[in-house]
């Protein structure tokens, strides 16, 4: 389970110091922004991998100690498993959280924020992070993997991309031929957009979002970010609906 762990923080560490020195520089936000932002990443950066390692290694080995290493695939298959088919369900989920009004009041918490940075980007509301794809199968499927290491690499590899897809980095740092394959910081900025919040869906792969007609490619950052008629900061957090 603690495959790979160190990625996440390394990637985090790196952007937020090339954020700093940026000409790309973050704006100051709010003090509400700045606490959602930290409340954000001690839950997804801390409580949500701490519940997915209880689950595959206390509750499930606990209970189904026969079925540990049964899905006889490999490393490079268990790699896969999660940086392809993972990321498929998350677009599907990612796209239901935009469609459904519930889930729109849960997930609205992470487009509010005025700034896109990589410290805005696990925050969301209380709730929505514990109903994360992330969470519901990569303890299972990292469980059920005969090669648990690659599965659990592939996901700290996909939580480093997430965090440099919500950065503020100049374009060089993520030129057009990865924009072919992978959703770049310039694609989820776009999806962050006023009016871009129904394109670019997905996580690691722009795959999913050619395939289903939500593609749409950007033209550098946009000037505003953020969503209407959002309620309070802490309602937000705690309370959305």
């Amino acid at each position: 389970m603690t495959t790979g762990w160190y990625l996440p923080l390394l990637a985090f560490v790196i952007l937020a110091v090339l954020e700093c020195g940026s000409e790309r520089r973050v704006p100051a936000g709010s003090l509400a922004d700045h606490l959602l932002n930290l409340a954000g990443l001690a839950v997804q950066g801390i409580a949500i991998p701490a519940a997915g390692y209880l689950i595959a290694t206390r509750v499930l080995a606990a209970h189904w100690p026969d079925f540990a290493g049964s899905l006889r695939i490999g490393c490079l298959g268990a790699f896969l498993l999660n940086f392809v088919l993972v990321d498929l369900v998350y677009y599907a989920q990612h796209r239901l959280f935009h469609r459904v009004g519930v889930l729109w009041a849960l997930h609205q918490c992470h487009h509010a924020s005025p700034v896109v940075s990589v410290w805005a980007t696990s925050r969301n509301s209380l709730w929505v992070s514990f109903l994360f794809v992330y969470l519901l199968l990569n303890p299972l499927l990292g469980f059920l993997c005969d090669c648990p290491q690659g599965f659990f690499f592939s996901a700290a590899l996909t939580a480093s991309l997430d965090l440099w897809r919500h950065s503020r980095l100049p374009e060089r740092f993520a030129p057009a031929w990865l924009g072919r394959a992978l959703v770049t910081p310039a694609h989820h900025h776009l999806h962050h957009s006023l009016d871009g919040q129904g394109v670019n869906f997905g996580a690691n792969l722009l795959l999913w979002d050619r395939c289903f007609g939500t593609a749409r490619e950007p033209d550098g950052y946009p000037a505003r970010y953020g969503t209407s008629n959002a309620p309070g900061p802490w309602r937000q957090f705690l309370f959305p609906w």
